[in-house]
């Protein structure tokens, strides 16, 4: 009876850190997506403005034309890199996040302990 109880507690604490661990992943997740939402916006209104001043350069006199293009084409390059450069360290937050909520919850299993700031309704923060 007493091997039962200790059986179905330890399934138990298991269990909740199991949601702990995926609540706090659905966390690193959605603050990743939204920097990513927020970095396609950037880029989507880069993208915006950058079509409108090319529209701009055409009208102007055929021998600056190439030039002013040039300058734009540039400009469109470095935007898009920032924009690339800014992904991949969300990517790498995001990931290394993961890698810290996965160590956090083995710790936890490995202790058989609960998280500290979980209880009730696994709240963090």
């Amino acid at each position: 009876m007493a091997q039962e109880l200790l059986q179905k507690k330890k399934e138990d604490t298991l269990s909740f850190i199991k949601t702990w661990e995926e609540k706090q992943k659905t966390k690193v997740d959605n603050k990743a997506n939204k920097r990513l939402a927020i970095n396609e916006e950037r880029k989507n209104a880069d993208q915006i403005d950058l079509e409108a001043e090319e529209k701009k350069i055409e009208t102007k006199v055929e021998k600056h034309r190439h030039r002013e293009l040039e300058k734009l084409k540039n400009k469109e390059a470095h935007s898009a890199k920032i924009i690339e450069d800014s992904k991949v360290r969300i990517e790498a937050k995001r990931n290394k996040e993961h890698l810290s909520v996965e160590k956090k919850a083995d710790k936890f299993r490995n202790a058989n302990t609960l998280p500290t700031k979980c209880f009730g309704m696994c709240v963090d923060e």
